[in-house]
């Protein structure tokens, strides 16, 4: 099996543990503009290559998470965008609730598929979609990568940033692309839910709702919603490591 957990990079300056989670069909080096702003260790979600359930991927993720106590660093951060942030939310509802840890989702819906409200994408759609990824991958990827930047007056270069990080290991998307059938994932205390304007693929959103200035399925890569996410990922941080520092603080 290959390692559901890769270290992509440490920057000096903490301990921290950051748990980055990719949307379907991309790596985790989609989120490489943000190593260098987030001192810490940096760790990416493998999780494409690995042949099991969407329950299954969650449970492993959890169980197989940088140890928060071991030296690596003594907090974490989980960080998913889209199919990534249900499978963070699944894995940190699986674990004992802890304020050593923390949940971001980016773009993330409490189901993909669309409910009573229209929010999400429609069954018969997906359906088509996933009849033709069978058929011409090529081709329904380019149009996937389109809909995850449409909306958004930065699309050409969001559309050339994806692909940069795309998966292209076909069987490995379609046994994949049916996790996308998940139910409504459970609330999490400690998290924070990030949407774009303008997303093409309508996510039904998870409170606590937090809108970011940028746009699009991928709005955390734009201009304006990459500097939103740092500034709360900083924040989150700063959170994380003064309650970790307050045992030692007490007489």
């Amino acid at each position: 099996m290959t390692p559901l957990w890769q270290k992509l990079q440490s920057t000096q300056g903490s301990d921290l543990n950051w748990l980055w989670l990719p949307g379907w069909s991309f790596r985790a080096d989609v989120f490489a503009p943000f190593f260098d702003s987030l001192p810490g260790h940096h760790w990416g979600a493998d999780y494409l290559s690995n042949d099991c359930s969407f329950e299954a991927a969650a449970t492993q993720l959890a169980a197989t998470a940088p140890d928060t106590d071991s030296p690596e660093g003594s907090s974490a951060i989980w960080i998913g965008w889209s199919l990534g942030g249900a499978l963070a939310a699944a894995a940190c509802a699986g674990t004992a609730a802890t304020r050593s840890q923390f949940l971001v989702t980016l773009a993330t819906g409490q189901r993909f598929l669309s409910d009573k409200t229209g929010k999400g994408m429609l069954k018969e759609d997906f359906e088509a979609f996933s009849q033709s990824l069978a058929s011409n991958a090529e081709t329904t990827l380019k149009r996937f990568t389109g809909l995850c930047a449409q909306g958004s007056s930065e699309a050409r270069s969001l559309i050339k940033q994806l692909k940069s990080s795309q998966h292209l290991v076909q069987s490995e998307l379609n046994r994949t692309l049916e996790w996308l059938r998940y139910e409504v994932l459970p609330p999490s205390p400690r998290s924070l839910h990030l949407y774009g304007h303008a997303d093409a693929l309508k996510p039904s959103q998870m409170p606590p709702v937090e809108l970011s200035p940028g746009e699009s399925h991928a709005f955390f890569l734009t201009t304006e919603g990459k500097h939103h996410l740092l500034e709360r990922l900083h924040q989150l941080a700063e959170q994380l490591q003064h309650e970790s520092a307050k045992p030692e603080e007490m007489p």
